[in-house]
């Protein structure tokens, strides 16, 4: 008997995993969402509005091109 009280004891004493959660980890109802405004939906960006991604990695590519070049005139990275 004196078993079941101590595992009593230690269950009451661990609160539930949501009281410890806060609101925005785990929500209390989770269906319910606010709808988006019209500012809002303006705003998100899609892959469709992104350039193609040959052109961003091209970019990003010259981009660290120059830098490293200009690191090297400068005597940062020394060759």
């Amino acid at each position: 008997m004196k078993s079941q009280e101590t595992q009593n004891i230690t269950t009451e004493n661990n609160p539930p995993v949501a009281e410890d959660t806060p609101n925005y980890i785990n929500p209390q109802e989770p269906g319910k969402t606010e709808p988006m405004t019209q500012v809002q939906s303006d705003s998100v960006i899609t892959n469709q509005d992104l350039p193609d991604p040959r052109v961003r990695y091209g970019f990003t590519l010259a981009l660290g091109a120059l830098l490293f070049v200009v690191a090297i005139y400068y005597g940062i990275i020394n060759p």
